[in-house]
């Protein structure tokens, strides 16, 4: 998986994803320059993702609706 051309293809910033995976930007810079692996976690939400098996409209509402819940 080339996560950063996914990112750039779905326009998620580093921070985005750290957000949306609880993990910090320099854990997702680590992933995308392959200094550590990509949690399997993190591949299925994305690969979900770019398969059009989630939107970002519907990520964007279970996030917001999980920060709301906080």
């Amino acid at each position: 998986m080339n996560l950063q051309a996914l990112m750039d293809k779905h326009k998620i910033r580093h921070a985005d994803l750290a957000f949306i995976t609880g993990r910090t930007t320099r854990a997702v810079h680590q992933w995308v320059y392959g200094i550590r692996p990509i949690p399997r976690s993190t591949e299925l939400l994305l690969t979900a993702l770019d398969e059009g098996q989630i939107s970002e409209a519907w990520l964007a509402q279970k996030l917001a609706k999980h920060l709301a819940s906080r």
